[in-house]
């Protein structure tokens, strides 16, 4: 494993390489909006018993909202309660962030939450550590106090295990302890790039880690063992394609090795992925199982890199046998177990439609890099020539019912041509040409 680190300039990146290819991306960006598990002072402004929801000021511009099943059962629930809440999913152009108050500080083995009871293990540490964790850990909550232990635990000291809880609840305690006068943020949940790989599954102790910025270095090497400074000119991402890479993955084709292409695109209610047999390089008599087989790792690669999340429908090529379809449902269920984001494979029709459901915290790559184009609107279209020509005819005839004493029309080239070589007008019009990518018409008439 390989980790490309680029901590130079104020966006900081780091791109996990399998070989050559991008497996993983995390992008941190400066930002005055609520992030994933920042923790605000909130307080309820409205309460909707149908919805079984709350609206809360943070101090932000835009209320968030909280699930009342997500307020410790020791709060009275009011309008004007003042409490700690913590982002856990971010809010959108349409929808606005999820807070919870069940607050939760995470160490690089355990997550330690404030507001409910329970003790949770990986389902990755075996069986025998994972009952001796439980009995050990549980006798050192308090009412209120739960913990996660990590997978990561099964290699640490339980005594290590106990100084990291003992760590997160004086934070939580500090946290508390600042619960007074207006709303506002308490904690931010911004971390440097030493901590995001402490924590994150890849950055195994004999991964490869290449840096270019030397103070960043500095204190990777303070836990990890192989650490590079970058010396090379040029950017560190152009320098392993990782740009191109990074590009790509805003566009909505993807092109497989065996001739196979995906086209994802994003709706405002889902995310759809769609299988194309393309040029087939493959030797088989199932064509239809063998392309959407070959497709689960990328489509598992695909939905991780841009951060894919809530319901994702994949339109498989159709012509599957039942055992096909059950073989096909296998091999995604395995990529999913893979996941470390929540990904659940719901359903598959007999014509290999399927669903899965992915925990959405973050906003997606798409969401994160691109803003609504001003000139479709977020809709991906725009009115063609032919469509505006038809509308400015019944315009100008409208206008020239009036008498005006002068019509100036602005226009762009391919609206102007298009008008000229299709509509019959007998009136006198001053053309003015727009140089505008959008194709678009405005007319200006002086009345008698």
């Amino acid at each position: 494993m390989r980790i490309i680190v680029n901590a130079v300039g104020k966006e900081k990146r780091v791109a996990f390489l399998d070989g050559n290819q991008l497996v993983d991306l995390e992008i941190m960006r400066p930002s005055n909006e609520p992030q994933v598990s920042d923790i605000y002072l909130g307080t309820i402004v409205k309460i909707d018993q149908k919805l079984k929801t709350a609206f809360v000021n943070i101090g932000y511009k835009e209320n968030a909202f909280i699930h009342l099943k997500d307020i410790p059962a020791t709060k009275a629930v009011h309008e004007g309660l003042k409490l700690p809440v913590q982002v856990k999913r971010e809010g959108s152009a349409t929808k606005a962030a999820l807070l919870t108050g069940i607050i939760e500080l995470s160490q690089s083995a355990l997550v330690y939450s404030y507001g409910s009871t329970f003790v949770a293990v990986s389902r990755k540490i075996p069986m025998p550590e994972k009952e001796a964790i439980q009995q050990q850990i549980a006798p050192l909550l308090s009412e209120q106090e739960g913990v996660i232990i990590r997978s990561a635990a099964v290699d640490v000291p339980f005594v290590e295990l106990e100084h990291m809880l003992s760590k997160a609840r004086q934070e939580m305690q500090g946290i508390i302890a600042n619960t007074k006068g207006a709303n506002r943020k308490l904690y931010s949940a911004t971390e440097s790039i030493a901590s995001i790989l402490h924590k994150h599954p890849l950055a195994t102790s004999d991964a490869e880690i290449i840096c270019d910025d030397a103070e960043c270095c500095r204190q990777l090497k303070a836990s990890f063992t192989n650490v590079t400074l970058f010396h090379e000119k040029g950017g560190i991402f152009s320098t392993y394609n990782l740009e191109v890479a990074i590009n790509r993955l805003l566009r909505p084709t993807v092109f497989l090795s065996n001739g196979t292409s995906l086209v994802i695109e994003k709706t405002e209610a889902m995310w759809v992925i769609d299988i194309n047999s393309g040029n087939f390089k493959g030797k088989s008599d199932h064509v239809a199982s063998s392309v959407n087989l070959s497709t689960v790792s990328e489509i598992g690669r695909q939905m991780k890199l841009r951060n894919m999340s809530g319901l994702i429908l994949i339109d498989f090529m159709s012509g599957m046998d039942k055992q096909q379809l059950a073989t096909l449902r296998t091999r995604m269920e395995d990529m999913a177990a893979l996941d470390q984001t929540t990904l659940r494979v719901e359903a598959i029709s007999e014509n290999g439609l399927m669903q899965l459901t992915r925990r959405k915290r973050q906003k997606s790559l798409l969401e994160e890099m691109h803003c609504t184009c001003p000139v479709c609107e977020g809709t991906g279209f725009v009115a063609s020539a032919q469509t505006l020509i038809y509308q400015m005819e019944r315009e100008l005839r409208g206008v020239f019912a009036s008498d005006p004493s002068y019509v100036a029309v602005t226009v762009t080239m391919d609206v102007m041509d298009a008008f000229l070589d299709e509509i019959v007008f007998d009136g006198d019009i001053d053309w003015m040409i727009a140089d505008d990518v959008k194709p678009f018409y405005r007319i200006s008439q002086v009345e008698h």
